[in-house]
């Protein structure tokens, strides 16, 4: 604790941050110039909700003119989420030698590239699982090595902040880009016998494709803004000074943290990345045996695992039969798009306004919290409620419904206003500059492996009882908050150069 000791261990007490106020504030121009690097890196949030857009056009579609059954439909959705696994192992370590601007540059091109051979694959499903594979491992790349620039370009009193805001953009491109989706639908003709609307013919630009191509073309669109953006913002100074170029990293340091002691921090970025000059691949990570830095990684690992297995994703498969039971129909997708959609960005700004207030910590645990007793009271609302056909009914329990509900929104503002941006930040800083390229490709290549296996599992967990389900996930949030409470650290206020003392 300060006033005990200088060093900083991660402990069953982490070590608190000081305050962020302890450095100087931050000139406007700067502030002005990280918020536009960090907005650059956070399209990366926005292209997610474009590339979920165009697979929700085209799933119907693809089963259509490949006649693809529903394993291999589901097969070939859940195919970009195993490629982005690669994609985010690779992006770290290779953004070590090539530039973290560069990744964000090749993952542009890769998603322009798969977006348009997407569009045009005809009957095939083997073309379309090939392209499929560049824009997996695009979105990948695109999604890991963002927290990592962000974190090296923003000066410590906002970087919590503007790491989160590649969360905001994500919730709002699902947003807009399925506005985009459903426009496109609604404004095809209706294509007559058993043929799905996403196939119909609709004439723009001098072409007349399918509505589901134009759903990829315009993912090609968002890949163009991307590359343009990334071209535009400076390389990280860190991978510069690792690199030699000095005097570019000086003068980026001035354009996005101040032009205060700008020397004294190259000196203290060059001091740290010297401490690792032997290490920095993967082997590193897990070197020496019982070491803080083997544990700062597990702790990054853990976070990562720990913030997919609480269940985010498998929440929304029931929140249709949530909603149903409350007098939404079928057609009122919209309506439930909105709720839903209200509750995440109220709390990811939220977030964005306490992170660099309060910590990374506090935030974590009352998040933990708040799932937990949220998924507690969804669990025993599904196993109490009157069974049928296996599966619990709350269309004659409005108040379990209701009760469902508050507890549905209540998990998605806990979420998303803590582990989903959050686990983001502490990856993307908490790790030493020798090290945090390799270590945020284990992290995010985790977190896309522990989304595919709850997306894989729930369907078959859901059959066996949708109420038991939850409670695992309740037991899930339940161990969040005592690995929080017990191993990860608070990183609030510290400069990237201070994280070298939690592995040392």
């Amino acid at each position: 604790m300060p006033g005990e000791s200088d060093h900083l261990s991660v402990s069953t007490t982490p070590t608190q941050a000081p305050p962020a106020d302890a450095s100087p504030p931050v000139p406007p121009q700067a502030r002005r110039h990280a918020i536009g690097a960090a907005t650059a890196a956070s399209i990366s949030g926005l292209m997610f909700g474009w590339d979920a857009m165009s697979l929700n056009v085209v799933k119907s579609a693809l089963g259509f003119h490949t006649g693809a059954g529903p394993g291999m439909l589901g097969f070939a959705i859940a195919f970009g989420v195993l490629s982005a696994v690669l994609g985010a192992f690779l992006s770290g370590r290779l953004s070590d030698r090539v530039g973290r601007r560069t990744i964000m540059v090749v993952a542009a091109v890769l998603f322009i590239v798969s977006s348009v051979g997407t569009a045009f694959i005809g009957s095939s499903m083997a073309m379309f699982l090939f392209w499929r594979l560049f824009s997996g491992m695009a979105m990948g790349a695109a999604m890991t090595i963002a927290p990592a620039y962000i974190s090296e370009t923003s000066p410590a009193q906002m970087r919590g902040m503007l790491v989160s805001l590649r969360q905001f953009m994500l919730i709002i491109g699902l947003f807009v880009c399925g506005l985009l989706g459903e426009a496109m639908l609604g404004a095809a003709p209706d294509p007559g016998g058993d043929r799905p609307l996403s196939t119909s013919q609709l004439p723009m630009l001098g072409l007349s494709l399918e509505v589901w191509q134009w759903a990829f073309l315009s993912v090609a669109v968002g890949g163009v803004i991307y590359l343009v953006a990334s071209l535009l913002i400076p390389e990280s100074p860190r991978y510069l000074i690792a690199h030699g170029r000095i005097e570019r990293a000086r003068e980026v340091l001035a354009r996005t943290v101040g032009e205060h002691a700008v020397d004294d921090r190259i000196g203290e970025i060059s001091q740290s990345l010297k401490s690792g000059a032997k290490g920095g691949g993967f082997k590193s990570l897990l070197s020496r045996s019982g070491s803080r830095i083997q544990r700062i990684v597990w702790i990054g690992i853990g976070l990562a695992a720990l913030q997919q297995l609480v269940g985010i994703n498998a929440i929304f498969y029931y929140a249709t039969t949530i909603f149903s039971t409350l007098g939404f129909d079928a057609q009122d997708a919209l309506q439930k798009t909105l709720i839903l959609t209200a509750v995440k960005i109220a709390a990811i700004v939220t977030g964005m306004l306490l992170i660099d207030r309060i910590g990374r910590r506090p935030l974590l645990m009352w998040g933990s919290i708040f799932m937990f007793a949220a998924l507690v009271v969804t669990a025993l609302t599904m196993l109490t409620a009157p069974q049928v056909d296996g599966a619990p009914d709350l269309a004659n329990s409005p108040i379990r419904a209701v009760l469902a509900l508050v507890a549905l929104c209540l998990y998605v503002f806990a979420y998303a206003g803590t582990w989903g941006p959050i686990m983001w930040v502490l990856i993307g800083e908490m790790f030493p500059n020798r090290m945090r390229g390799a270590a945020t490709s284990v992290a995010g290549g985790v977190e896309w492996m522990s989304n595919f296996a709850v997306t894989l599992t729930f369907p078959v967990l859901a059959v066996w009882s949708i109420g038991s389900t939850y409670s695992i996930y309740a037991a899930v949030a339940l161990l969040s908050i005592f690995f929080v409470w017990k191993l990860v650290p608070e990183t609030k206020g510290l400069e990237l150069e201070q994280m070298d003392k939690f592995a040392d």
